[in-house]
């Protein structure tokens, strides 16, 4: 359990090892001011300020002059000494540092051209020194604490991946095989073929409800004497994608009982649902597979707005809309 607990927690490091985790924060900070002053002249030129661009170049030219310094272990200088005997160190890179001290004593004097050549110089020098220092860190700073991080680093990967592996499983099975949730059948009548526009006014809903998944129910729908007269109603069986679905017998009948109009949902010899003309429109819903001829029509819907639209001679004062259909989650469905 201690081995365990010690992958999670910080080590104990040694004297010499705080004071080069110590020399690393400088070393970090340091370079972090340094391209602060880069990027401060580079605006300044840029927008033609080359007096103030030049005060900064001349402050950045020893701060480069001390970084150096300060990583060797020598002393630094004071602003403005003289910077003759400074030894411009060799570059295991294509990068050649510190060439603008031969325009450095002329720094005042420079036009934006060569200002601008001086401050190019100065970016070569810091690209040198954050190469060399980069490489020291990893080598002679190294301490317990960049093994530690790195693994930290591999372990916050790690629960990264494997919690957006397991997010994208879950949304994935949600996708894949969705469990049927409450909800409502919806249908709304509309006047004709040449009139398919369905209003709020003319919708009739009843909840549908897990428990009947997989039974056969039969849905009775109330008419309002609004829609006392249409030729044409849409299904809206559900309102979720993946669901498979039968609808069996339609029905709409008078006050007295008489069956003004009905439909069976059976596959034709087409192998599409029988009279398929009746069909003004089938929206995000497709038949489920192989049907043969004289089978219920089994559906399946393919979005979150699916519908069905009928078209039929007109009908006056009907009373009842009767529906017998069921209801069953794709996924569960044996594949014939």
């Amino acid at each position: 359990m201690k081995s365990i607990d010690s992958l999670w927690k910080s080590p104990n490091l040694t004297k010499e090892e705080e004071e080069k985790e110590k020399t690393k924060s400088d070393l970090k900070e340091s370079l972090k001011r340094l391209e602060s002053r880069l990027e401060s002249a580079e605006i300044l030129i840029t927008n033609s300020q080359l007096e103030d661009a030049k005060i900064i170049l001349y402050h950045l030219s020893y701060d480069f002059i001390n970084f150096q310094k300060k990583r060797n272990k020598e002393t630094p200088i004071v602003l403005g000494a003289d910077v003759s005997g400074f030894v411009i160190p060799e570059s295991p890179i294509k990068i050649q540092p510190f060439q603008f001290l031969t325009q450095l004593p002329s720094l005042s004097t420079l036009d934006e051209d060569e200002t601008d050549t001086y401050l190019e110089e100065c970016f070569n020098t810091y690209d040198f020194l954050s190469h060399s220092v980069g490489k020291e860190i990893k080598s002679i700073y190294k301490t317990q604490l960049d093994d530690y991080r790195k693994l930290r680093r591999i372990q916050i990967f790690g629960f990264i991946v494997i919690l957006l592996t397991t997010i994208s499983s879950y949304l994935y099975y949600q996708y894949k095989y969705p469990e049927f949730k409450d909800q409502n059948i919806e249908l709304y009548s509309f006047l004709d073929k040449e009139h398919s526009q369905t209003t709020e006014d003319s919708k009739l809903s009843i909840p549908l409800k897990k428990e009947e998944i997989g039974k056969w129910v039969e849905l009775s729908f109330p008419i309002p004497d609004a829609m006392n007269q249409f030729g044409g109603l849409r299904i809206d069986p559900l309102q979720q994608r993946g669901i498979r679905f039968v609808l069996d017998d339609l029905q709409i009948l008078d006050a007295t009982g008489k069956i003004l109009y009905s439909k069976k949902f059976i596959v034709g010899k087409s192998l599409l649902p029988e009279d398929y003309q009746d069909f003004l429109a089938i929206v995000d819903v497709k038949t489920a597979g192989k049907q043969e001829p004289g089978e219920i029509v089994e559906m399946i819907t393919t979005g979150r707005n699916p519908q069905i639209h009928l078209v039929f001679p007109m009908i006056y004062n009907a009373n009842t809309i009767k529906l017998k259909m069921k209801y069953i989650e794709a996924h569960k469905v044996k594949k014939k």
